[in-house]
């Protein structure tokens, strides 16, 4: 009894020090950046454990590329959410509702920061919100890129709006990641659609705007070893997400006489290995 004691005891320790040095990783980074280079909106997916996941790996990855951008997290994931998990990606008007607060959030910061580009990172369920969030903010053409790390959104997402005006959505997801292909097919995506999610499979006949990008076993060398957690390692970042985030966007709709090329246009003029322009 007392061994058992013990090992709960130390596990108890374990833990709450790793919540101590998520949290002062993580404010080392929120707020941190220069507006002038853009802002990168990083949305947390489920807070697992009550730990913030893959943002101090994010915010390493984009520093150790160069980036200077000014770096704001949201959070919107429930006590219930951190203990259960399942709360948070079934319930979709909850979801919803979070992702209508992070629209305002995003309007907030475009009036704060007239003259900077907003780009979204989505991670896990984060992504969901980051996609519905941008159909609702009151100037859409202020949102530049968005990227999706390992969704939890179904491959027949609807697109609605933002296949229109979004300037490019750039998505990586894995095969081997076995987060999206058994929990969706149990308890649904964050859309409620069941079967594997995009994050595993990819999306199924998204707009031009959506470039996807599929993991390959190089792609260890990078920390990055296919599953739910390691998409967020700072080389992998650094190598394949943050440059998605340094190119020079424009406040201009995405596609028009005279506009700049999207990511996804000059991706296709040099595409790395494993990566494919989705619909095309």
């Amino acid at each position: 009894m007392i061994r058992v004691v013990l090992i709960a005891t130390g596990i108890l320790v374990v833990w709450l020090a790793a919540i101590i040095v998520n949290r002062r990783r993580v404010r080392r980074y929120d707020g941190s950046g220069d507006s002038q280079d853009a802002i990168v909106v990083f949305v947390e997916p489920v807070r697992w454990l009550f730990i913030i996941w893959g943002f101090s790996g994010f915010c390493r990855g984009l520093r150790q590329a160069g980036g200077r951008q000014l770096l704001r997290l949201f959070l919107w994931s429930s006590v219930a959410g951190a203990m259960l998990v399942i709360p948070d990606l079934i319930r979709r008007r909850r979801l919803e509702r979070r992702a209508r607060r992070l629209a305002r959030f995003l309007d907030r910061l475009a009036v704060e920061h007239p003259r900077a580009v907003i780009h979204m990172v989505g991670y896990s369920s984060g992504c969901y919100l980051a996609l519905e969030a941008a159909k609702r903010v009151t100037h859409p053409r202020r949102i530049g890129r968005i990227v999706l790390l390992a969704a939890s959104v179904s491959p027949s997402y609807v697109w609605d709006e933002l296949a229109e005006w979004a300037l490019a959505i750039h998505s990586f997801h894995s095969r081997l990641d076995v987060i999206n292909i058994v929990g969706p097919l149990l308890f649904g995506s964050n859309d409620r659609r069941w079967g594997p999610s995009c994050g595993a499979v990819g999306f199924r006949c998204p707009p031009p705007i959506v470039s996807e990008r599929s993991w390959i076993p190089s792609d260890v060398r990078l920390g990055y070893l296919g599953d739910h957690f390691t998409i967020a390692s700072s080389a992998f970042v650094a190598t394949h997400v943050a440059p998605l985030l340094a190119v020079h966007t424009s406040l201009q709709p995405a596609f028009g006489g005279g506009g700049p090329r999207t990511g996804l246009q000059k991706a296709q003029k040099n595409r790395p290995r494993g990566e494919t322009a989705a619909g095309a």
